[in-house]
């Protein structure tokens, strides 16, 4: 969903103020942003101490690798967030098989279950 500079891990998980004294809480937890419904949203540190939040839902583009492709795109990636590997080799290949053209992208998004967002949302945005 976003990235955030500001590093939750070492904010709320160590007397540190960032990677050079946190002690790299990271590395051992897992973060979980809880909204007002009860949805959770896992928070990820990279090396450079960044913080993503994903969303709580998986979100794939499988739907429009078809028209990327057409487009002339031909490198794609795929986040993965906390899968096992047999999950993780599950997903790349099936994915592997929608870039080739092999599957339907449409229809691995359905069978997925996910949500098949692409781009940006307004969020929570009000204009006053």
């Amino acid at each position: 969903m976003f990235h955030n500079e500001f590093c939750i891990f070492a904010a709320f998980l160590s007397t540190g103020k960032d990677h050079t004294d946190c002690g790299r809480p990271c590395d051992r937890h897992k973060v979980e942003l809880r909204d007002r419904v009860g949805a959770t949203f896992p928070v990820v540190a990279d090396t450079g101490c960044r913080n993503t939040v994903f969303n709580s839902v998986a979100q794939s583009a499988a739907e429009y690798v078809g028209r990327m492709r057409d487009l002339g795109l031909r490198t794609f990636r795929i986040d993965l967030l906390r899968e096992n590997a047999e999950q993780a080799k599950q997903l790349l290949d099936r994915y592997a098989r929608v870039v080739a053209g092999l599957d339907d992208g449409r229809a691995t998004w359905r069978e997925l279950r996910v949500l098949n967002q692409l781009g940006v949302t307004r969020g929570t945005l009000q204009v006053v």
